[in-house]
């Protein structure tokens, strides 16, 4: 029995482009302060994790800092890929292929190791990025989320912000890719939805009722209600619960821009929303062992 803490460091600049926001840069104000609390977090839980960063934050020095820094401190980095297109899986295959390999040269001149394991930038795989993938080092994916009503509630949000006025830079994803295995397979390179016999190994995010398990989630059930989705959660060998790095952050005590108010995950309390994630993690870990996705992997593999 498996579980896995996952954390995406999306920079600022990748919510302003989902929520139709306007650009300022391409700031990242995300990268070195999540990385910190993430470390803190798994500190106080006792467990290992695994986070994946987008490679070009790491011209930031406080970010590769911070990134050396939990990798230093026992927990994994993974590549998620280097500019985060969120279309990178319609994007030609050179690159995609140069998106992979400049985010693992980045993530290597950091910490002296290159990662073990990639995330696709919005979950999505299509029939493009696992072949590129297959052609690296790496050893597994992590982008598959078999939730079908995600699917629906991002269409939803798309919609919405697009009444507002704005337009988001999201795409929706191949509805296949959601009803995937829930549990770790080896999947068909060119359709991730499917077991194959492809080179890496995928490790699905979880989902419960069609949900996916994220920090947003979690914090919205609240501190006090998550142990029920736990206890589903529990029922399944293999748990990879997907945070992002806005989840350890908030507009009013980091002092963000105002403007960002707009994006539930940063209008919260993060002390609020961390205490959920706290609550449901101490209740998957007593029947689910913690590792890094690299060592599922590895473990699985055997």
């Amino acid at each position: 029995m498996i579980f896995a803490l996952t954390i995406d460091c999306d920079p600022l600049w990748c919510y302003r482009r989902i929520h139709g926001i306007e650009p300022v840069g391409r700031e990242d104000g995300v990268t070195a302060l999540a990385c910190a609390r993430f470390v803190e977090l798994a500190e106080r839980l006792g467990i290992p994790g695994t986070l994946f960063v987008v490679g070009e934050t790491l011209a930031e020095k406080s970010s590769a800092r911070a990134v050396a820094a939990a990798a230093a401190a026992g927990h994994e980095i993974g590549n998620h890929s280097f500019s985060h297109h969120y279309d990178l899986s319609r994007r030609d295959d050179g690159l995609i292929e140069e998106e992979i390999e400049k985010g693992a040269a980045g993530i290597a001149s950091a910490i002296g190791k290159r990662p073990a394991g990639f995330r696709a930038p919005g979950y999505y795989l299509g029939g493009k990025v696992l072949p590129a993938l297959c052609r690296t080092d790496a050893i597994y994916d992590s982008s598959v989320l078999p939730a079908p009503l995600y699917q629906g509630l991002k269409a939803a949000a798309m919609g919405l912000i697009a009444a507002r006025g704005r337009k988001s830079g999201a795409i929706l994803s191949d509805p296949r890719e959601s009803l995937a295995p829930r549990t770790p397979y080896r999947p068909d390179p060119f359709r991730p939805w499917r077991r194959g016999a492809g080179k890496v190994v995928e490790l699905p995010i979880a989902a419960v009722l069609g949900v996916p398990l994220t920090g947003g989630v979690l914090a919205l059930t609240g501190p006090s209600r998550v142990g029920w989705l736990a206890a589903l959660a529990a029922q399944r060998p293999f748990v990879c619960l997907e945070l992002h790095g806005v989840d350890l952050m908030d507009v009013a005590s980091d002092d963000l821009d105002p403007d960002l108010g707009v994006i539930g995950e940063l209008a919260m309390p993060w002390e609020r929303k961390v205490a959920a994630i706290e609550a449901f993690v101490e209740r998957i870990l007593k029947t689910h062992k913690a590792m890094t996705l690299e060592r599922a992997a590895r473990t699985l593999g055997e």
